[in-house]
């Protein structure tokens, strides 16, 4: 005798039966998790998104404080190019004025 599923828990099912689990993404994901996901209790499962998400801030807050310097240059670069948009401009009018 067959056991009738909910139609929403049989579709979550399907889904997950038909998730391919050898997928590079899935695969990188997973090892990923486990390098700070050590403990597989209870309380880990409850914090694993807040885990997730402060692990995700951390690596934000370190890519934008390792490409400080980095933006810093593009503004020296951006003001640079400014200055010689100026220039130009001023030299482009005075021509203009002496004819």
């Amino acid at each position: 005798m067959a056991v009738a599923l909910a139609p929403g828990l049989s579709r979550k099912l399907k889904k997950v039966l038909e998730a391919r689990t050898d997928s590079p993404d899935l695969l990188a994901s997973l090892n990923t998790l486990s390098s700070f996901y050590t403990n597989n209790n209870q309380q880990a499962r409850r914090n694993l998104r807040s885990t997730i998400e402060k692990r995700a801030l951390a690596i934000n807050e370190e890519f934008l404080s390792a490409s400080e310097s980095a933006q810093k240059a593009l503004d020296a670069v951006e003001l640079e190019v400014a200055g010689l948009a100026e220039c130009c401009d001023k030299y482009f009018l005075i021509r203009l004025l002496r004819h």
